[in-house]
């Protein structure tokens, strides 16, 4: 499932910026991202996920994702396998009509 979503770095005095990518494939344990850089194993990150199927047909969904990048590669792309911590689901605003 090709998803957008926004994702940053968290570190322990404070978060990164928000960086854009996309999701590969996503599991109940993990999912794989498409990065703007490489994020080395061991990295807490937390991904914001644009999910694809609205709340009551007209509310968009993020699901919120924390997690440890535990792989990361770069071949044409930056790939960062994330291992899901926690997630929650949360409304992102209200659809135009």
């Amino acid at each position: 499932m090709e998803c957008h979503v926004r994702y940053r770095v968290i570190r322990r005095e404070a978060f990164e910026a928000f960086c854009n990518g996309k999701t590969i494939n996503m599991s109940g344990s993990g999912v794989l991202l498409i990065t703007d850089r490489v994020l080395p194993p061991g990295l807490l990150v937390e991904v914001e996920i644009d999910w694809p199927v609205k709340l009551a047909e007209s509310v968009p969904l993020k699901m919120v994702v924390k997690g440890k990048v535990v792989r990361s590669v770069k071949e044409d792309v930056a790939l960062a396998g994330v291992k899901i911590l926690r997630y929650a689901f949360r409304t992102a605003g209200v659809a135009d009509p």
